[in-house]
């Protein structure tokens, strides 16, 4: 967990104006851990998905991801799943957590630095379950630089951006989210960190 956590406290000393105008609060690792039981406890209890979030129906984005904690956290969710209650091989499992991680497991993050952790700590987990992300075939975690309040609405190209493809790429990237996938699962960092401390 050392690299997720880096970039909160350098922000605290580097600039701590800035990292309050960011919303700069990372979850600890059991808050994570706990909200996505939960959220997997309710689609199998509440909408009758007894694969919780390993079925392939169910798309998931985090609007902030930060460090993609929960994102890590719900693919290795999905592992435990299909390890433990679908018997799959090793093999099967890492090509369905790496197929969740490109197609279906979104993160949205308006910050570069935690954006590049984000793709960081994915591909270093599907690189542990030895399904790692293929650049000759442009694969890609579905985690895209953007901002999650915007849209949401437009379609087609953004004039602005001409002269930065790579920008260009990632604002279609998440507009292809925006618009076209059936999100059922929106989780994120809760705000409870904001009052931590006040007296």
């Amino acid at each position: 967990h050392a690299v997720q956590y880096f970039y909160e406290p350098f922000l605290e000393a580097f600039d701590p104006e800035l990292r309050k105008q960011l919303g700069v609060w990372y979850t600890p690792p059991e808050i994570v851990q706990y909200q996505v039981a939960r959220v997997d406890a309710a689609l199998r209890e509440e909408l009758d998905i007894p694969d919780g979030l390993a079925d392939p129906r169910v798309f998931v984005l985090d609007p902030c991801c930060g460090t993609g904690a929960y994102l890590v956290e719900v693919l290795r969710k999905i592992e435990k799943t299909l390890k433990e209650e679908k018997g799959e091989g090793d093999a099967l499992n890492a090509e369905a957590i790496k197929e969740a991680a490109q197609k279906r497991v979104f993160g949205f993050e308006i910050m570069p630095a935690p954006f590049v952790v984000a793709h960081l700590q994915m591909g270093l987990l599907l690189q542990n379950l030895a399904a790692p992300l293929d650049d000759s075939k442009s694969e890609r975690a579905g985690i895209f630089l953007t901002n999650a309040l915007t849209g949401w609405n437009f379609t087609g190209e953004n004039a602005k951006l001409a002269q930065w493809p790579e920008l260009e790429a990632e604002r279609k990237g998440a507009g292809n989210v925006k618009q076209e996938k059936p999100i059922l699962v929106i989780l994120g960092n809760p705000p409870y960190n904001a009052y931590a401390g006040i007296s």
